[in-house]
């Protein structure tokens, strides 16, 4: 991505080595993107739906929220408007509602995520059916005039072996770390933006834990406006949480800015207590990477 200097609220997903003009293309050379992804503009834009090679059926490539108009073949105009929970949560839920109006029937398809466990979907008020996707696609016949259909896509934690025998932990689509108390200390200010500014952050407390994968619990609190706080990728803004017992452990610094690699086989210098991890973007400094106690707390 590249943005304007002027405007640190304009940038555009593409950037073309010879690039003589950025407008809305009449002729589009990129096959997964619209003619509007060359304009600069304060959101990227994405290839959210794609159509199937006999441009009859509508295909939902990601979760949403976001809406869309088209044209099918035939003539079959179709809009369709993705949202979560009451309103867009997304990724901070796992719900959705679609809704779509169509000039005649059709066969829409949503993409049904790998880490998905015991998903259902429930058309126009009926009750819930088990998902079953077809390499990846979940097929839902659309009737002329207005549908509407409900995911419900949960998904359990998972844990990815990382160096050194520490442990990532994920949900769904979302990695998760312990945020690191921190102070701010601004470097530089723009003169022309001061919103614009240079930032150092220090810890201000202990951050060297080992963890008990086995005691990973998830919580999910969302707001019953249905709105999230904004900025939401912020210090303890996201509804989404994991807990996990962990106690301290002897851990050095590789330097004053950044850590050692994770111990292997380390002990507790410390009394067992729970930690809470919350959403990787939603952290400035971080530990996503974790030492795993040989002795279950």
């Amino acid at each position: 991505m590249t943005g304007d200097g002027n405007n640190f609220l304009d940038f555009v997903r593409y950037g073309p080595p010879n690039q003589i003009a950025a407008r809305n293309m009449s002729v589009n050379p990129f096959a997964n993107d619209g003619p509007y992804s060359n304009v600069f503009g304060l959101e990227p834009n994405y290839p959210s739906f794609v159509t199937t090679p006999d441009n009859l059926s509508l295909v939902q490539v990601y979760l949403g929220p976001f809406s869309t108009s088209v044209t099918l073949g035939s003539g079959n105009t179709v809009t369709a408007n993705v949202a979560t929970c009451k309103i867009r949560l997304y990724p901070f839920s796992d719900t959705l509602t679609t809704t779509l109006v169509a000039k005649s029937a059709f066969t829409y398809y949503v993409r049904i995520p790998s880490w998905v466990l015991g998903g259902t979907i429930a058309v126009n008020g009926a009750a819930a059916k088990p998902v079953a996707p077809v390499n990846g696609l979940q097929a839902v016949n659309i009737a002329a005039g207005t549908t509407k259909f409900v995911l419900q896509l949960p998904a359990p934690i998972t844990i990815e072996s990382r160096p050194h025998g520490s442990i990532a932990v994920h949900r769904g689509p979302l990695h998760y770390a312990f945020d690191i108390p921190r102070s701010q200390k601004v470097l530089a200010t723009n003169a022309r933006q001061p919103m614009a500014q240079d930032l150092e952050f220090d810890a201000t407390a202990n951050w060297q834990y080992a963890i008990d994968p086995a005691t990973l619990k998830f919580t999910s609190s969302p707001p019953a406006s249905g709105i999230l706080p904004s900025p939401i990728f912020d210090s303890g803004l996201t509804p989404l949480k994991i807990t996990v017992n962990a106690c301290l452990i002897n851990w050095a610094v590789a330097a004053p800015t950044y850590a050692a690699s994770p111990p292997t086989n380390p002990a507790c210098t410390g009394a067992n207590t729970t930690i809470t991890l919350t959403p990787y973007g939603s952290t400035k400094l971080r530990i996503s990477e974790f030492p795993v106690l040989t002795k279950p707390l």
